[in-house]
């Protein structure tokens, strides 16, 4: 075995440790505080979590028309309900070591159709597009752990990096010196923009597939009885889910998203609350996730 290959496993595997050691930490949290959090199941209804349900698996509808759009230019409607599918049957490679899978996942499913490698560099495009859309949102409230200079450091620097993502991700036409530089994956990049007005019909689903996503967590917040602004739950949500991309070689940003989201709410809710609340989110996201791919699946073999 080649030492790169070697390498590649051990950081793989090292992902996973440090994932399940953040998770542990804030699951520790929720544990030794239950009197915080205990009393506030008994608030929780069944319409709660059906709303989250709901919000969540809208979320997922309005990304997959995203990349329906990115990846016809258009709304080509007999064309939506098979990238809708084809969206959600690559959904949960993300939970493979290395987000990079979830790329190579669309990638073989359009193999026939329009070929691996201008599907993964839209995907890229798709993924760098949706990223700023979250640096943007995490940008409207700083984190109340920190103090009032850092905090506005801190959003003025998230709203630069989502300009930058944003920027990279409709760049026309890299130079031909830099082009020539990128990973083999990478080498459809030049051939895979799509026109500005496409674009802007992405960006726009993404941002209410956000707009679906941040209701779904203010809708458990709310359901628990906890009492916070709009903004900082949208703001902390996506926060921690940039912490979780962040840590490339976390299965799905496991752990690291639970900590951010900790580190951001515990100041508000206090510790047992914020632990309580980032576990039961990471539940609820992971399941509709997971009920989305297989209805994805099963739809599609139903078609076939």
């Amino acid at each position: 075995m080649s030492w790169s290959k070697t390498a590649s496993g051990v950081s793989k595997g090292l992902g996973w440790v440090l994932g399940l050691i953040a998770l542990a930490l804030v699951a520790w949290q929720a544990w030794t505080r239950q009197d915080q959090w205990l009393p506030l199941w008994r608030q929780l209804g069944a319409l709660d979590l059906l709303a989250v349900l709901l919000l969540c698996l809208s979320m997922q509808v309005l990304f997959g028309l995203g990349w329906h759009v990115f990846a016809r230019g258009r709304f080509v409607a007999e064309h939506i309900l098979g990238d809708q599918l084809r969206w959600g049957q690559s959904l949960l490679a993300k939970y493979l070591p290395g987000k990079i899978w979830q790329g190579v996942a669309r990638g073989m499913l359009y193999a026939d159709e329009r070929g691996v490698g201008d599907t993964f560099a839209l995907f890229v495009r798709e993924q760098l597009l949706s990223l700023g859309i979250s640096a943007l949102i995490a940008a409207v409230a700083a984190p109340a752990a920190l103090p009032a200079d850092l905090g506005l450091m801190f959003q003025v620097a998230f709203v630069a990096f989502a300009a930058v993502l944003t920027a990279v991700a409709v760049w026309a036409r890299l130079p031909d010196f830099i082009a020539s530089r990128l990973p083999r994956s990478l080498a459809h990049w030049n051939a895979a923009r799509p026109a500005t007005a496409t674009i802007a019909k992405v960006w726009l689903l993404q941002f209410a597939g956000y707009l679906a996503m941040c209701a779904a967590f203010a809708v458990l917040v709310n359901g628990f009885g906890l009492r916070l602004g709009w903004l900082q739950l949208a703001a902390a949500l996506c926060f921690a889910g940039l912490a979780g991309v962040a840590a490339v070689l976390v299965p799905a940003g496991l752990g690291v998203r639970e900590a951010g989201l900790f580190w951001c709410l515990s100041p508000l809710l206090g510790a047992g609350n914020a632990a309580m609340l980032a576990l039961a989110w990471r539940v609820a996201i992971t399941f509709a996730e997971a009920a989305f791919a297989a209805i994805s699946f099963a739809w599609g073999a139903w078609r076939r």
